[in-house]
């Protein structure tokens, strides 16, 4: 006997009275997707750490090109000696010339050296501050080939030689196990600055 419009109709207002329940994720469905996202999230790590430490460096290599250039630029602009130097924090004015335990990654500043001291220090009274860098994030070292500070002339070259500078981010061990996490700048004697993998190679730059 076929079912009839009204036995269809009240199966219908049965299964609204009475819905199905949902059923949620057994206690295994949920241990197997743990140990799904633990495993990708295992993968993903490395890489996004990589990552991160790539874009640090970038970022100190790019503030610290973008500060050797406007001190040079300033340097011929005011007819002055303009100087980059390291300081030991973000309130300091002070120049170090010994790189201590992370070189400019303590920080550094750029001013016109407008008493033409001859240790190209910073006076508050006489001189004039231009920039200020402070600690750039996850940067462990900055080191100079030469240590010292950057003092441009106002014919735009070095008052010094050449110099390769190093950017280590956070995780740097070695040049050739960890390349990524290292980039290089040579600054010659003309003042020009260009990027490199490591400062090593910039001892055949111009002198």
């Amino acid at each position: 006997m076929r079912p009839t419009r009204l036995d269809l109709r009240q199966e219908q207002l049965q299964q609204q009275r009475n819905p199905r329940r949902q059923r949620g994720l057994t206690a295994i469905e949920l241990l197997v997707t743990l140990v799904v996202l633990a495993i990708l999230i295992g993968i993903a790590a490395p890489s996004m750490s990589r990552f991160i430490g790539q874009w640090r460096v970038s970022n100190a290599v790019n503030a610290l090109t973008g500060s050797l250039r406007v001190a040079r630029t300033e340097a011929i602009a005011r007819s002055r000696p303009v100087v980059v130097c390291r300081v030991a924090s973000s309130t300091s004015t002070t120049c170090l010339s010994a790189m201590g335990s992370n070189g400019f990654g303590s920080g550094w500043i750029v001013f016109v050296n407008y008493d033409r001291d001859a240790n190209n220090d910073f006076a508050a009274a006489t001189d004039e501050l231009l920039l200020r860098q402070d600690t750039p994030p996850g940067i462990t070292n900055i080191s100079l080939t030469n240590a010292g500070r950057f003092v441009f002339l106002p014919n735009g070259l070095l008052n010094d030689t050449s110099n390769g500078i190093n950017v280590d981010a956070s995780g740097f061990g070695s040049a050739s196990a960890t390349p990524w996490a290292r980039k290089g700048l040579c600054v010659t004697k003309p003042g020009r600055v260009r990027s490199v993998a490591d400062a090593s190679s910039c001892a055949d730059i111009e002198k």
